[in-house]
């Protein structure tokens, strides 16, 4: 099957099925905020899949809209270079060059293009632990129910039933659920 039939065959599944567009969309939102939450948790020793349900990882990647940037970033460096690919299919006759113009080529193309989103992602959310373990970053006082004093530390994250508090200083990951969580007030930045 060459790329042509391969793309009616997409374009028609989609046509016949439009609600499959939905679930590729939430499937690939939630693989993008699991992804990007692991990376960033696991530099402060949480596994967050200890903490969170499916539809947390959704909202992660609604959170932190440079992932999708990121994402797009890959996917269009990826059908940029499928289109040169079929362009020097046409065009290019150089025999040491006939590689690129090849199905195989485009089909290796989106592993490269997965990889691509996956070292993006990798290198974003390293980049933001990193900063976050220096103390660079909004702090947040948080009251607990329990009427202690109110507590200042970064805040890492939420799932739908647990917070994620940081102390650069201590170094000390804190894991509160919600329903122990009175109030959380936000301090600006100085």
């Amino acid at each position: 099957m060459d790329n042509k039939e391969n793309s009616n065959w997409m374009k028609t599944l989609l046509n016949e099925h439009p609600a499959l567009l939905v679930s590729i969309l939430y499937v690939s939102a939630s693989a993008i905020g699991m992804f990007f939450s692991w990376d960033f948790l696991r530099r402060f020793g949480v596994n967050v899949f200890h903490y969170s349900q499916l539809s947390d990882f959704l909202l992660v990647s609604l959170k932190e809209p440079i992932t999708w940037l990121l994402v797009f970033a890959a996917v269009s460096a990826m059908l940029f270079d499928n289109a040169m690919s079929r362009r020097y299919q046409k065009k290019g006759k150089l025999r040491w060059m006939r590689w690129y113009g090849s199905n195989r080529y485009r089909s290796v193309n989106y592993l490269v293009s997965a990889g691509m989103m996956v070292l993006f992602l990798w290198v974003f959310s390293d980049r933001i632990a990193e900063e976050t373990i220096q103390g660079k970053g909004d702090y947040v006082e948080v009251q607990l129910a329990d009427d202690s004093d109110p507590k200042s530390a970064m805040l890492l994250g939420t799932t739908g039933q647990f917070i994620f508090l940081y102390d650069p200083e201590t170094k000390v990951v804190d894991i509160h659920p919600n329903e122990n969580i009175q109030t959380i007030t936000i301090r600006p930045s100085e």
